[in-house]
């Protein structure tokens, strides 16, 4: 109800003899249940607001409360007024969604009463509740809060907890004991494993494979000075001179790339030949990209990035295209291939 008629039903409480007007005249749709406003819960509490009043033709509010789904529960309702003038009252009803009267909190006994709040709790609550909030005589008016909380039943399943016998947690691991550390040096100590002892050199000790003793030998290959003219990428001092390995473009020749394999590139299919047994396709890759016939695989893809079935083979390889064949005879236009380095050994330059 608006300000507008709140300031109505002030004038009409103050009158000294109250006129007989009709309790629903200017009434709303939450004067009847059909037209109950709804209250939402939010953090276990809802909240409505406004105004009833028996002399302005405005006797009754409905608000209708949805509890959660499948959950029983106590709902506390408490109604607070302000009354135009001391001793007007207000009242309400709960009733569930069936139309059963469930409790209400009554109109007061007592004449002027300056009372000016009423509660109630409706256990095992469920489903949907009805609150009809009404001006409880015919001179009673109030502007009003009514607050809702909400409680679930704490479901018992009866299982006594206390009687259940519970297995003792697995026992936690060791923890292991920390490594001695390797000093002194002790090849059957395997924090020394990858440690080459300077001072007690073993060029049998693999960890000194590439490691120059002190002082230097020269017969040992990890102490001979790199030639910049003639470097061999098998000696130590040369791998400083060799630029990083680009993965797309391996260097067979440079110690960096040793282990490294060319990533995988794909590889647009731009012209299609049937064949008897199969379908010759050409792609957009080539020597270019550091394709050849040898060293790479290929596998099919449809349009939508799906594989087809069916082997493919690299046939030819030129500068800037491949030609290549695959077992499947239906190969549909705007295919991809994904030229791959064959499975194995990365290249080595030190032989």
């Amino acid at each position: 109800m608006s300000n507008v008629i709140w300031v109505g039903l002030v004038m009409a409480a103050t009158v000294a003899c109250v006129k007989n007007v009709p309790q629903d005249s200017h009434t709303g749709e939450d004067g009847r249940n059909k037209g109950a406003k709804e209250m939402k819960i939010e953090n276990g509490e809802a909240r409505a607001h406004g105004i009833v009043t028996y002399p302005g033709g405005d006797r009754v509010d409905w608000k209708v409360l949805e509890l959660p789904k499948d959950q029983t529960g106590t709902v506390e309702l408490k109604l607070r007024w302000t009354p135009p003038r001391p001793g007007l009252d207000l009242s309400f009803d709960v009733y569930n969604e069936y139309g059963r009267l469930l409790d209400s909190a009554r109109p007061n006994t007592r004449a002027r009463s300056r009372k000016t709040q009423k509660t109630i709790a409706v256990p095992k609550a469920k489903g949907k509740l009805f609150i009809e909030i009404y001006a409880s005589g015919r001179g009673d008016a109030g502007k009003y809060t009514l607050t809702a909380g909400w409680k679930a039943d704490v479901i018992d399943s009866g299982l006594d907890w206390l009687a259940v016998q519970l297995m003792d947690p697995p026992k936690l691991p060791a923890v292991p004991e920390p490594m001695k550390p390797c000093d002194p040096f002790d090849k059957a100590n395997p924090a020394c494993k990858d440690q080459c002892p300077l001072t007690a050199y073993d060029p049998t000790w693999p960890a000194c494979a590439n490691v120059c003793p002190v002082p230097p030998d020269p017969k040992i290959k990890a102490c001979k000075l790199c030639n910049k003219d003639q470097m061999d990428p098998c000696l130590p001092d040369c791998l400083q001179y060799y630029p990083a390995c680009d993965p797309d473009k391996v260097d067979p020749t440079n110690p960096k790339c040793d282990g490294v394999t060319k990533q995988p590139q794909a590889g647009e299919v731009t012209d299609i030949k049937s064949l008897a047994d199969g379908t010759q396709v050409t792609i957009n890759l080539g020597t270019e990209n550091g394709i050849d016939k040898t060293n790479w695989v290929g596998e099919l893809l449809d349009p939508a990035g799906a594989k087809l079935t069916g082997t493919f083979k690299l046939v030819s390889v030129g500068k800037r295209a491949s030609v290549g064949k695959t077992t499947n005879t239906a190969v549909p236009q705007g295919s991809t291939v994904v030229i791959k380095p064959k499975p194995g050994p990365g290249i080595k330059a030190c032989h």
